[in-house]
């Protein structure tokens, strides 16, 4: 069964890097009278929200309830129609969108359903809608910027409110990454190479740059050393684990890693531990504080 962490990893790892074009959005009211009893295929991504009413939304021969809070996010080249009773009515928040990747094959890989039913957020996701409407309205130099941070926090949403648990058995592919992100952790220390990590699911180490870039985004060894950094900020944050000991812990030499360290945080190790350190203690003694205010 592969990790809630790792499953994690790769969601988050895939939308880091992804980027964003929003072609149409709107805010709709529909009822019976105006609907076609038709499917619709698209060449481009989906984001519906139900802000009020109730439908039926049919893919793939499967019905899909339709009520207020129900976000769904349906994919490229996916026939699909939306149905109403003759006394429904249903007011859809949605946009169309594009990517920079082939979101359909990841989205199969990673088994991630299309439909999330909301609780707490709705009226979050609504104002999120409201001002993607504004920013295209614009046009402003910005407005690409504000709009594709807009969209990563309606997927962030999306995601938040994801139940992993139950998805099925994971794909073979899935597996096979499982494995090695495991491997990883379990080996940061060590020596890790291509080779290592390709012999670990059986596969051509040429073939396993390519097939381990296309769903983490990342080159096998730029993922170990991003990993290595991450644990290294964890390390240092730690009392007993001096910078020498965090070196040895992540499997590199100490000037190497002080080096490669400072290029991914801009500070050296001993000047994020001071730091760090320092924002923890005035953030615990803030608390302190208030509980005695209290």
């Amino acid at each position: 069964m592969m990790t809630t962490t790792n499953y994690l990893t790769i969601m988050m790892k895939h939308f880091e890097h992804m980027n964003i074009e929003v072609a149409a959005a709107a805010e709709t009211i529909l009822d019976a009278s105006s609907l076609k009893d038709r499917e619709d295929t698209y060449d481009c991504n989906r984001f519906l929200f139900v802000k009020e009413g109730q439908g039926k939304l049919i893919v793939h021969d499967k019905e899909i309830q339709l009520v207020q809070g129900k976000l769904c996010i349906l994919l490229s080249g996916i026939p699909h129609r939306i149905a109403l009773e003759s006394e429904e009515k249903l007011t859809l928040q949605w946009c169309h969108f594009r990517s920079s990747y082939e979101d359909r094959d990841l989205y199969r890989t990673l088994q991630i359903p299309f439909h999330i039913q909301v609780t707490n957020e709705q009226e979050e996701i609504s104002a999120l809608f409201k001002r993607l409407f504004e920013q295209l309205s614009l046009d402003r130099l910005t407005s690409r910027l504000k709009i594709k941070a807009i969209m990563l926090n309606l997927i962030s949403l999306f995601l938040d409110n994801l139940s992993i648990a139950g998805n099925g058995t994971p794909t073979e592919d899935m597996q096979k990454i499982d494995i090695v992100l495991r491997y990883i952790d379990e080996h940061l220390a060590d020596n890790i190479t291509v080779e290592n990590l390709s012999k670990q699911v059986f596969l051509h180490p040429n073939y396993f740059i390519v097939f381990f870039k296309g769903i983490l985004g990342y080159s096998p060894i730029q993922y170990v050393n991003l990993r290595r950094m991450e644990m290294a900020k964890s390390l240092l944050l730690q009392p007993e684990c001096n910078v020498s000991a965090v070196a040895s812990k992540v499997g590199m030499q100490i000037y190497y890693f002080s080096r490669m360290f400072k290029a991914h945080t801009g500070l050296t190790p001993s000047r994020y531990r001071k730091q760090a350190t320092s924002f923890v203690a005035t953030g615990a003694k803030s608390h302190e504080e208030e509980d005695d205010r209290k």
